[in-house]
């Protein structure tokens, strides 16, 4: 069994560059919220590792989001992330080290909304109404992977457990 996080960057200011998009006001709230709701989540969930893309944006929601997960020891920053497709965030999932039991993903829509729906062939009642309002900024999806590794994770090959939004 994995456990994978799925987290959407906080809501960000605009700017001429988007990756270089910085968090709000609202933003900063949100993703420091994201933490501890990760963290509420149990000892069973919380991530020994993260991979995120590399905006702003996103790697901002991870540092202000970090606090709340003292068992994050190993944080991994990667490009490829930035906008990335679900079949892109897949396959980032599937280069994670099987050491790491709970992994958090922090990137960005459409992709993690529609990996979601991958994912999971069951849905907790709570977590399917969570999605259905959509994935929107720090909002997050818990999903228990029935995988031996993060090697092989594929379309429906979990549950959705919990899904939170700001």
């Amino acid at each position: 069994m994995r456990r994978l996080i799925l987290l959407r960057h906080a809501s960000a200011e605009n700017a001429r560059d988007d990756a270089l998009r910085e968090l709000s006001a609202r933003g900063r709230t949100e993703a420091t919220q994201a933490g501890e709701r990760i963290a509420a989540l149990g000892a069973n969930w919380a991530p020994t590792r993260a991979r995120c893309s590399t905006a702003l944006r996103a790697s901002a929601t991870l540092e202000l989001a970090r606090p709340a997960l003292a068992s994050l020891r190993e944080v991994e920053f990667d490009s490829r992330l930035y906008l990335a497709s679900a079949g892109e965030l897949l396959n980032a999932v599937k280069r994670a080290p099987d050491a790491d039991a709970c992994l958090l993903v922090v990137a960005h829509q459409p992709g993690l909304g529609e990996l979601v729906r991958q994912l999971a062939r069951r849905a907790t009642p709570e977590a399917r109404t969570g999605l259905a309002r959509g994935m929107t900024p720090a909002s997050f999806a818990a999903l228990a992977l029935d995988i031996p590794s993060w090697e092989a994770a594929m379309p429906a090959c979990g549950e959705l457990v919990a899904f939170a939004q700001p």
